[in-house]
């Protein structure tokens, strides 16, 4: 039987209330086409942004009792959403959204850990890949969680995803990078200005951050942090977008 990957993040959900104009804006900038499934139930259709047909997120109308504002939700693989929901309890975290079944898609919840950083838990239905970053512009290549204390957060996360994880010594701080089945899958770390809510940060792989950031800013992106370069690592940018979720971008270092 093949094994449903679990221990990294499968799928990022964009949550506003204007998702056409979070569409076109994207679809200019990474080039991200749509796929309109139909939802469990007769409720509608889902649409889901596709990378050379092979789909990588979703766009979700704002539901009621979430942020009103526009934001990325992470979707942690786990082998059981109903298990892991009730480990977060029990070690201080908050489900938002009790464990749900999706048709045959797979079960779905929504979660928060002990800092208050909202993320969801997808135990998928059936095998779909191996949930590793797929290595190609315009794909996710990264999630980073910025948050308040990012101890308290890493001692949650590697108690409900089964991660370990490795402690660098960077200039801004401390950053803490999670991985499972050997290889890094997130990184935790406290935010380098203040008033930055605790929360997730996904990054998509670009050819260029330079030339990405420029065009994001003509669409109508905010820059919050220009690109810059990580020794090693690559060359980085964050903005908010049309609707104002934040988004990372990264331009990977020649190996």
């Amino acid at each position: 039987m093949t094994k449903i990957p679990s221990g990294r993040f499968v799928w990022f959900e964009y949550v506003s209330k204007n998702a056409d104009k979070a569409q076109a804006f994207y679809g200019e900038l990474f080039n991200w086409k749509t796929q309109e499934v139909p939802m469990p139930g007769g409720g509608g259709n889902y649409t889901m942004i596709a990378v050379d047909n092979q789909t990588i997120g979703g766009y979700m109308t704002t539901p009621a009792g979430a942020p009103p504002e526009a934001h990325w939700l992470s979707h942690l693989g786990v082998e059981s959403a109903v298990d892991t929901a009730a480990k977060v309890k029990a070690i201080g975290g908050k489900v938002l959204k009790e464990p749900t079944k999706m048709g045959d898609f797979g079960t779905w919840a929504v979660v928060a850990d002990p800092t208050g950083a909202p993320f969801a838990l997808w135990q998928a239905g059936k095998p779909d890949g191996d949930g590793n970053f797929k290595g190609k512009p315009g794909t996710w290549c990264w999630n980073e969680l910025l948050t308040s204390d990012p101890d308290k957060a890493v001692s949650f996360l590697t108690a409900i995803g089964g991660f370990t994880h490795d402690a660098m010594a960077m200039p801004q701080g401390v950053y803490h990078v999670l991985h499972h089945d050997g290889a890094p899958r997130a990184g935790v770390t406290a935010p380098a200005m203040a008033g930055v809510p605790n929360a997730w940060l996904p990054y998509v792989q670009v050819a260029s951050a330079d030339q990405t950031a420029a065009k994001a800013t003509k669409l109508g992106a905010s820059i919050k942090v220009p690109p810059t370069d990580i020794p090693n690592v690559g060359r980085f940018a964050i903005f908010t977008d049309v609707n104002g979720a934040a988004i990372g971008i990264l331009q990977p270092a020649a190996r």
